[in-house]
């Protein structure tokens, strides 16, 4: 059996139709695989079916990306020709439908920002067991939320995906950032206290620590 290319659809644009020549799933294309590609073929067959190569970016959603029923808009290029694709499917037993997006595409604003519930229990633990002030706390925390604030969000670089939140990424906490947070915590800690923060960030601010960043891409819809 031939393998299906992946990121590549054939396109209706007669009907604004598409169907993806790769299945969804990462694994081998099975008979029914070929026998969707087949129906649209002869359902399409009698309009000029176009080959659409899928643009490499990020696509935006409205549920976590691990839900079946969200909805994803994302771009294909034809012959030089950018244009906007939505999938989705009304019940998880439905074959996601591929289309021309119409109306409003919805757009996104992006914001970066870390756990802070986890962020705070974490400082916690680590002074253990010693104990850190209500009042330092809220400062290093503080502190992030304002280093954080006027960082791009293209900047940083995406390790995975938030399995709990739609269209977010977690990346490692800047390192420049993290040399900025380390000389203001000398503000906020005594020499001990310096030194358990100064291993706190350390060991925290990669991709898996309590100092990963979420860049959120959050979708707006334009009111009609």
């Amino acid at each position: 059996m031939p393998e299906l290319r992946r990121d590549t659809y054939l396109l209706c644009r007669r009907c604004g139709v598409l169907a993806p020549l790769a299945p969804s799933a990462p694994w081998p294309a099975t008979d029914d695989d070929f026998a969707e590609l087949g129906a649209f073929r002869a359902a399409h067959n009698a309009h000029t079916i176009e080959i659409a190569n899928r643009v490499d970016e990020p696509a935006r959603t409205d549920r976590p990306a691990w839900d079946p029923l969200a909805s994803r808009w994302f771009q294909v290029l034809v012959d030089g020709e950018l244009l906007m694709v939505h999938s989705g499917r009304a019940s998880i037993d439905e074959p996601r439908c591929y289309a021309l997006a119409a109306g409003d595409v919805p757009s996104t604003a992006s914001r970066v920002d870390v756990d802070e519930p986890l962020l705070r229990r974490a400082l916690d633990r680590h002074f253990y067991p010693h104990v850190i002030r209500p009042a330092q706390l809220d400062a290093f925390v503080t502190t992030v939320r304002d280093l954080l604030a006027p960082v791009d969000p293209t900047e940083i670089d995406i390790a995975f995906d938030d399995p709990s939140l739609p269209d977010a990424g977690i990346g490692a906490f800047p390192a420049p950032l993290a040399d900025h947070l380390v000389e203001r915590c000398a503000n906020l800690f005594d020499p001990i206290g310096l030194e358990r923060a100064r291993s706190f960030i350390r060991d925290h601010r990669a991709e898996d620590g309590a100092l990963a960043v979420r860049v959120h891409r959050v979708l707006i819809t334009r009111a009609a």
